[in-house]
């Protein structure tokens, strides 16, 4: 049996790994990112691993992308992510109930080994059918398969399909269940051969390589221009990167000693909007620890309906803080659905003590 694309395939992923060592310690500004950027890759590379090669064409399945300690690849840490490796050309059914969460969405993307990935489809859950249950069900198929069922056309390179769930208070609402099966019949078990490997290796190596440099690539303009906000569209992040409903504004915090962030914030008129730090390597910070991160329905507001965030080190004694654990620099997102007008947002850099006064 041959091994030569595969040899080639994993050579490649070893310099792969070799050449984001050198993006850490090249872009770590200080002891902490870099230890933080090493911690992030190999996070990055146990993700890519379970969805790479923990699969079976046959027997289509989702996987968690995230867990209460991996947090990586800027998601948002009041949700639940959701992710199945489809095989081009087959076609797919998904049923699930929608539950109460507050929201709920299903993306297609398409683009296999090395290419860049698309989005492909997209069903919200404003575009499901429920029943008087709750439940659901569609067909993912390149062409039609004439049952009457709901069909969502995907392309014949279709290699995914990602969940969203976004979550307003985990104390009160039942995420979605959802299961995918594949509608043709499965075939046997079959040996491994030098080309599916060789594939599975490519599309490791691409997740990874895009997951790690994110920074890089998704407005690292931040970075050098911090503590402003900047409104952004889905498409102006890469369709691969979101949706279509959800709407953004980033920046970076750099803080120095003793300093705050202070977001005042008219929320958008919509069901769901959060804010979220991210350290430099777009990791959530330590959302199950520290208050990092919340919703529209964890920030108490003002008497005028207008909500005042501080982003600190420190404890200011304040509602709404969040916390960035001591790090002088990172990441904001503040998202929102549904395509409203962007909130209006003043970001104002001040002394700590001023804040707490």
């Amino acid at each position: 049996m041959t091994t030569e694309r595969s040899d080639a395939a994993f050579d490649a992923l070893l310099g792969m790994f070799r050449d984001l060592g050198d993006v850490v310690r090249e872009d770590a500004r200080d002891g902490r990112e870099r230890l933080e950027g090493y911690r992030v890759l190999a996070r990055i590379i146990a993700l890519c691993s379970e969805l790479s090669l923990d699969v079976d064409p046959e027997v289509p399945r989702f996987f968690s992308m995230t867990t209460p300690l991996r947090q990586v690849g800027g998601p948002n840490p009041e949700g639940e992510y959701d992710l199945c490796a489809l095989t081009p050309g087959r076609s797919y059914r998904v049923r699930g109930r929608r539950e109460t969460v507050t929201y709920l969405g299903f993306q297609v993307m398409a683009g296999t080994g090395l290419a860049p990935r698309r989005q492909a489809a997209y069903l919200s859950d404003t575009d499901l059918t429920l029943g008087a249950d709750g439940t659901f069900e569609f067909v993912l198929a390149p062409t039609d398969p004439g049952t009457g069922e709901h069909w969502v056309q995907i392309p014949h390179d279709a290699s995914a399909v990602v969940v969203r769930q976004y979550i307003s208070d985990r104390r009160a609402e039942r995420i979605a269940t959802y299961e995918i099966a594949q509608i043709e019949p499965a075939e046997p078990v079959a040996a491994l051969t030098d080309e599916t490997l060789a594939d599975q290796l490519s599309a490791f190596m691409w997740t990874a390589f895009k997951l790690m440099t994110l920074h890089r690539t998704v407005l690292p303009e931040l970075l050098s221009e911090p503590n402003r906000l900047v409104t952004s569209e889905a498409a102006a992040l890469g369709s691969e990167n979101t949706t279509p409903d959800n709407l953004y504004m980033l920046g970076a915090f750099d803080l120095g000693a003793g300093q705050a962030l202070v977001l005042d914030i008219a929320p958008p008129d919509t069901r769901y909007w959060s804010i979220t730090l991210e350290n430099v390597w777009h990791e959530c910070l330590e959302p199950v620890r520290t208050r990092s991160s919340g919703t529209h329905a964890s920030f108490q507001p003002r008497p005028d309906g207008t909500v005042r965030v501080v982003i600190a080190a420190d404890d200011p004694g304040v509602p709404n803080w969040l916390d960035t654990g001591g790090r002088r620099r990172g990441f904001i997102v503040l998202r929102w659905l549904d395509n409203p007008d962007p909130p209006d947002v003043t970001v104002t850099l001040t002394d700590l003590a001023e804040v707490t006064a």
